[in-house]
C-alpha cells in the first residue's frame, strides 16, 4: 500500500509525473533538496526552542545535526549505485550516525553535585538526528509528526516538570571544612519528615578558606516543611552559604 511519502517520492522520481527521462534527473534532484530542506526546518524548530531558553546546543547545532544526518541517509540511498556493489545496505551508514550523535549529545550533559543539566538538550540533539534520517530517507510525514510531538513535550511538559520539581528541591549548604554537620542535618530532616534522597559533598574555596559544600536532594516535602527545614539549618548550623533550588 502506497503511503503519502511514497506517492511524493514517486512523483518526483518519475519526472514530476511525466515519465520523461530528463525530467527524472531533475525530479530526483528536487527530492534530495526537499529532504535536506525539511530536515533543516524540522530540526530548526526544536533548536529554536532550546536557543530561546538559553541552552548550550541551540538553533545552529540542531540544524547541522539534522542536515548532516539527512546527507548521510541520501548518500546511503543514492551514493552507492549497483555498479559498485551488488549488496547495497542503505541502513549501514545510518546506524553509524546513531552511535556518533550519541557521543555528541553526551558532551552537553554536565553534573554538579546532585544536579544534572543538559539531558533534555542531549535528547533533542538525538531526535534531530532521527528527524534528519527520516527526511533523508523520504519519510517526511514521520519527520513532521516527530517534530510536533517533540515540540509538544518540550513546551507543554515544562510546567508539569516544574510542579514536580517543587516536591524535590535541592538544598546546598557551605560550611567550614572542619565542621561535621551532616549528622545534624539528617536529624533536622527527620524532625520534618523530609527524606534526603541524594547527597554529595566536595571541598571548595570560600573567601580564601577551605570549606565543605554539601548538596542534598530532598523528596516528599511540602513548601512549608522545606522552608522550616531550611530555616532551622540556617539558625542551628549557621552555614557560610545556603541555597534552595528546584531546578533538577
Amino acid at each position: 500500500m502506497d503511503t503519502i511519502d511514497n506517492i511524493i517520492a514517486s512523483w518526483f522520481n518519475s519526472g514530476f509525473g511525466t515519465g520523461d527521462a530528463n525530467l527524472k534527473i531533475w525530479g530526483n534532484l528536487v527530492l534530495i533538496f526537499l529532504s535536506l530542506l525539511t530536515s533543516a526546518i524540522f530540526a530548526g524548530i526544536l533548536g529554536f526552542e532550546r536557543e530561546y531558553h538559553g541552552h548550550a546546543a541551540g538553533l545552529r547545532t540542531h540544524i547541522l545535526v539534522a542536515l548532516g544526518s539527512a546527507i548521510v541517509m541520501v548518500v546511503s540511498i543514492y551514493g552507492f549505485p549497483a555498479i559498485f556493489t551488488d549488496h547495497r545496505d542503505p541502513a549501514r551508514l545510518a546506524a553509524q550516525v546513531i552511535t556518533g550523535i550519541g557521543f555528541l549529545g553526551a558532551g552537553t550533559i554536565v553534573q554538579t553535585g546532585t544536579d544534572i543539566k543538559g539531558l533534555t538538550t542531549a535528547t533533542t540533539i538525538w531526535i534531530a538526528m532521527a528527524i534528519g534520517l527520516a527526511c533523508g530517507s523520504g519519510n517526511f510525514c514521520l519527520g513532521l509528526l516527530a517534530t510536533i510531538l517533540a515540540l509538544i513535550s518540550l513546551v507543554s511538559m515544562r510546567k508539569v516538570e516544574k510542579m514536580a520539581a517543587k516536591r524535590n528541591p535541592i538544598v546546598m549548604v557551605v560550611v567550614p571544612s572542619d565542621r561535621p554537620v551532616l549528622k545534624d542535618i539528617i536529624l533536622i530532616s527527620n524532625r520534618y519528615n523530609i527524606v534526603i534522597r541524594d547527597t554529595s559533598s566536595e571541598l571548595v574555596s570560600y573567601q580564601e578558606n577551605s570549606a565543605l559544600r554539601i548538596t542534598m536532594r530532598c523528596t516528599f516535602s511540602s513548601q512549608s516543611t522545606i522552608t522550616a527545614f531550611v530555616d532551622e539549618i540556617r539558625f542551628t548550623i549557621r552555614p557560610l552559604e545556603l541555597k534552595v533550588s528546584t531546578n533538577g
